[in-house]
């Protein structure tokens, strides 16, 4: 049977119970490659889903590394903000090794006469001739499009990295090795009760999900990368108008927006920010009853809210939020038909090129 979305949703969290066990074979190469980089802030160049697994990934990072961790876009890269002053390890990322801007990303920085690290889930890609190194992020299989293992994968892969330029650079004990080991254990074990959970809420929520037709997804600190890529996978998926903000720029605009015919899901990782997040959450339900608070805690018994009654530190949240959105995405896309575009989008892809040739000769993987 031919793989789905679905397929590599229930899939993921095997693929990331196996990455973490084979952590120090997977992470061998790039801290190699981190060894050998200048001194200086860690910049993570990347677009779409890996930009946004990035950000899912960051503020953990930065977190357990020490290090400044900085994500941009290929094309500001190449265009606006290329300077490597200051800069210690760069890498390009990129699930099918195939995007054109992250292929000119690794030319620039090779113009820039450094070594151009290329991270990506096919080695066998574009990226094997254009980087100096090639680093497979353990994805696994993938042969679809709307990536939702090659995204969480890479969270893990780069926790993984911060964790052994924390040891590299003895900047943890052995007992907060074991710590924080155990912290990304228990964030795969309830990512899979994740995936679990949300095809429950999918079905209790089935009517709403399948009428969606303007999104907000809400969310900040590390929950704001999660919100990026809910938002990218509704939008892309469904095909419907999908916007993330960060908690607080939500009030100052977009919210003016708001009827009851929007559907608006509010990120709460049960930090300091938790009672702050639930008032935007009870303030949105006066105008919308479509409102989704997904929280990792226990909270209200709406039927709306999305709760896996645990605790987990805010930084590692977006790994336990993600699975709810790629399962509503696949869901809705799926049972609405929503897989093919409007006929003029054919036109669209005629006009201009994001992918190089090799990406529509062969799957991602």
């Amino acid at each position: 049977m031919k793989p789905t979305m679905q397929t590599y949703i229930l899939s993921s969290n095997a693929v990331l119970v196996q990455n973490f066990r084979n952590r120090r074979t997977l992470t061998e190469v790039i801290i190699q490659a981190y060894n050998k980089a200048p001194q200086g802030e860690i910049l993570l160049i990347a677009s779409g889903s890996s930009y946004n697994g990035c950000v899912c990934a960051r503020r953990w990072m930065e977190k357990i590394s020490g290090q400044s961790v900085r994500v941009i876009t290929p094309f500001t890269f190449v265009h606006y903000e290329n300077s490597l002053d200051g800069i210690g390890f760069c890498a390009v990322l990129s699930q099918s090794g195939c995007s054109t801007n992250a292929i000119e990303s690794l030319r620039t920085i090779k113009a820039a006469g450094r070594l151009a690290i290329g991270i990506t889930g096919n080695l066998n890609s574009d990226f094997k001739q254009e980087a100096d190194v090639v680093i497979d992020w353990g994805v696994g299989e993938e042969k679809v499009g709307y990536v939702t293992q090659g995204v969480v994968t890479l969270i893990l892969f780069l926790w993984l990295f911060a964790l052994r330029i924390a040891q590299e650079k003895q900047r943890i004990s052995m007992q907060q090795l074991k710590e924080a080991e155990k912290a990304l254990e228990e964030a795969i074990q309830i990512h899979g009760e994740a995936v679990k959970q949300s095809e429950v809420w999918v079905k209790r929520n089935y009517a709403m999900i399948t009428s969606m037709r303007q999104v907000y997804v809400i969310g900040a600190g590390a929950c704001y990368g999660a919100a990026l890529e809910g938002a990218l996978k509704i939008g892309e998926t469904v095909g419907i108008p999908t916007c993330a903000y960060e908690s607080e720029e939500y009030l100052h605009g977009p919210n003016l927006q708001l009827t009851p015919e929007y559907t608006v899901f509010v990120l709460n990782p049960g930090d300091e920010t938790a009672d702050r997040i639930n008032a935007i959450a009870e303030a949105t339900r006066q105008v919308t009853e479509r409102t989704v608070l997904v929280t990792v805690t226990a909270s209200d018994s709406l039927p709306t809210t999305f709760s896996l009654n645990r605790q987990l530190e805010e930084a590692l949240t977006p790994l336990v939020f993600l699975p709810l959105f790629q399962w509503i995405a696949w869901q809705v896309a799926e049972d609405l038909q929503r897989w093919n575009k409007h006929p003029l989008f054919a036109r669209f892809k005629q006009k201009i090129a994001y992918k190089t040739e090799s990406y529509y000769q062969k799957p991602l993987r």
